[in-house]
This record gives C-alpha cells, sequence and structure tokens, in this order.
C-alpha cells in the first residue's frame, strides 16, 4: 500500500489551478479541498455577491483572524481525515500553506505552483469571470495575491507552465513527482 500524499496548489489567477486540481483528485481518487470553494460558501451564506473583491475581501478576513481555524475548516468541507491523500486548491499565503503542512502531518505534501502567460491568464479570466485588464490589475494588488506572485512559486516543489502540455501531460508531472516520496 502506498503511503498517503498530499498536493497543494497555487498560482495566479487564471493559471488553472481549479481544473488541474480537480482532475488530479478525480484521477487520483483522493478527496479535494478547496480554499475558493470554501470561501464561495462563507459569501453564499452571507448572502454576498461572490465577485472577486468579496472573496478576497472574506478570505483576508478569514486569513487574518485565525488562519489554523480557516485551513482546518477548508480541510473539514472535503471530508478530509488524518492520514488520508488529499488535493488541496488555492494556496495563496505563505503562513496558510505552513499551517496545512503542519495539519497534514505525517503526510507529505507537495507544493505545485501552476503559471501560465499572461495573455492566456488575462484570456481565462475575461471568459470565466468576465475580468477586463483593469480589474485584473486591481484584484492583482490585492494583499491575497501578494504571496501567489512574489513567494509561493520559489517555495513549489514543482512549477509546471500549464500551456506546456495537455492537462494529462500535467498530471504525469505531477505524479512523477509523487513517486519517489510514495
Amino acid at each position: 500500500m502506498k503511503q498517503p500524499s498530499a498536493v497543494a496548489f497555487a498560482g495566479r489567477m487564471g493559471t488553472g489551478k481549479s481544473s488541474v486540481s480537480i482532475a488530479l483528485a478525480t484521477n487520483m481518487g483522493w478527496k479535494r479541498a478547496s480554499f475558493g470553494d470554501f470561501v464561495r460558501l462563507i459569501a453564499a451564506k452571507r448572502g454576498l455577491e461572490p465577485s472577486r473583491q468579496v472573496l478576497q475581501m472574506i478570505g483576508a478576513e478569514l486569513e487574518s483572524q485565525d488562519a489554523v481555524a480557516f485551513c482546518k475548516d477548508v480541510l473539514e468541507s472535503a471530508g478530509w481525515h488524518s492520514g488520508e491523500s488529499i488535493v488541496v486548491d488555492g494556496i495563496r499565503h505563505v503562513r496558510v500553506f505552513e499551517i496545512l503542512r503542519d495539519l497534514l502531518s505525517p503526510v507529505p505534501v507537495i507544493l505545485v505552483c501552476l503559471e501560465a502567460e499572461e495573455d492566456l491568464r488575462k484570456a481565462r479570466l475575461l471568459e470565466r469571470d468576465g475580468m477586463e485588464a483593469g480589474s485584473c490589475a486591481s484584484a492583482e494588488a490585492h494583499s491575497t495575491e501578494q504571496d501567489v506572485i512574489s513567494r509561493l512559486p520559489d517555495l513549489a516543489d514543482l512549477r509546471i507552465f500549464t500551456k506546456d502540455g495537455s492537462q494529462q501531460e500535467i498530471l504525469q508531472r505531477i505524479k512523477d513527482r509523487l513517486d519517489p516520496i510514495r
């Protein structure tokens, strides 16, 4: 039996984190936790529109109030139990990644940072969220995006440019990275 593992995804908006994390969780038969999905659920419970601005506000609030509780709630929302393999989508802060790594221990955590060319990211954001260049720049100036832009890529165990191959090739690169620890 293989050792449980965890794969955490970080990356700027529009890099494909959700679609790749969903595909990996499905392919591996693992649970998937999503910070973005959890924050959207909180927005809905508060009767708020899930705009990028609202989601960033709620995410920043939850992270600053009690980052440990935030991480535990996200894992709990996926039905995760200690010792199980899991895919975690939407790491936005170094502190959250460190807390997550502690909470998942002794399961080893691989941090995958997805990257994409600016034109591709902006096209995805326009198609998915209707975000024009100006609103995209404003969203990326928010505090929730700063570690994603400047610090998390350097901590990643694996950096993948999402245009570098098909989703199957991306999944295979992640699985190859998992093999030595499993």
